[in-house]
């Protein structure tokens, strides 16, 4: 690999990836002109991508596999995902299931004939695996776990407490993305600190950062921050684990729009611009989550749940930062 890494490196030079650091751009707003979708547009269903700062493009809503076993429970979710109308999964090599995603969404291209670039795969690179040649190492095993050629994304899953070590895994990230091993890659749990500290050294921007982001949760100043830099913001546990679905001011709006507290959670996320990974091992909630982005939310009530955030419920074990 080391070899490979080396001649691929002197054949290209000093080429690097394009940075842009305009905000992203949902693909439904960009003839409009905006930068980020306005707060009242409705959202539409699973084919919504937003556009990432190397490109390419992003659906906005995912499967996220958190915590899902690696054997057939999450094989039929994704599966049932897949049928539903999702294009995106997210996994990590943490959460030991590569192999069930994988199985699963091999097992569905086959049958459906749906090419492998209509499907948006993430996985993420393991805190033990940090620096140069331990992150192509881990790169090379996820994709063999995945049984595929290229990751859609690649992302380093939390910040090494070592910036000597993290540094350099990105430095293989990016050397990644000019293999063409990875199509797009960056960071998740980066706090303002992290980022700031790796944009002064990255070659390549992140194309997004993910975190948890909720109506309890909004980090408006880090998530600010993505946004000068071009970054996309992707929110985990869009539902705070389901541990807010009973607030009553949630529930008084779903009564209202007539939908699911869930529902209403996850189109205020989306209607932020932020891609939303909703966890799911249910095939009618893997449903219902999708159906999350079909109704328009007023200003006032959006207005509303903003001042949710007053609370900063932190749900994560890995949000290691305090902004």
């Amino acid at each position: 690999m080391t070899n490979v890494m080396q001649n691929s490196a002197a054949q290209m030079g000093t080429e690097s990836v394009m940075i842009n650091k305009k905000e992203p751009v949902r693909q439904d707003t960009m003839d409009s002109g905006y930068a980020s979708p306005p707060r009242e547009m409705p959202v539409k269903e699973s084919n919504l991508t937003v556009r990432l700062n190397d490109g390419n493009e992003i659906p906005q809503v995912a499967l996220g596999v958190y915590k899902a076993p690696n054997g057939q429970e999450t094989e039929d979710a994704v599966t049932a995902a897949l049928d539903a109308g999702y294009r995106h999964i997210d996994s990590a090599a943490r959460y030991m299931n590569e192999e069930a995603c994988g199985r699963a969404l091999n097992a569905w291209l086959k049958k459906t004939g749906t090419p492998r670039e209509d499907v948006f795969v993430t996985t993420k690179l393991w805190d033990a695996d940090h620096g140069y040649e331990p992150t192509f190492n881990a790169l090379n095993d996820s994709l063999k776990k995945f049984g595929l050629d290229y990751f859609d994304l690649y992302l380093i899953h939390s910040p090494s407490d070592d910036e000597e070590k993290r540094v350099a895994s990105w430095r293989a990230l990016e050397m990644a993305q000019r293999l063409g091993l990875v199509r797009s890659i960056g960071v998740s749990n980066f706090g303002k600190a992290d980022l700031e500290g790796l944009l002064q050294n990255a070659t390549v921007v992140p194309a997004v950062n993910q975190i948890e982001v909720h109506p309890f949760c909004q980090r408006e100043e880090l998530v600010d921050l993505c946004h000068q830099n071009g970054i996309v913001v992707e929110a985990y546990s869009p539902l705070a684990r389901g541990n807010k679905l009973e607030d009553e001011r949630v529930v008084a709006l779903a009564e209202k729009y007539g939908k699911s507290p869930a529902q209403i959670l996850l189109n205020w996320n989306a209607a932020r611009g932020n891609v939303v990974l909703p966890k799911s091992l249910t095939a009618h909630r893997i449903q219902s989550n999708l159906q999350s982005f079909g109704f328009t939310i007023s200003a006032e009530d959006l207005q509303e749940i903003d001042r949710l955030g007053e609370e900063n419920y932190v749900t994560g074990s890995l949000h290691k930062s305090d902004d």
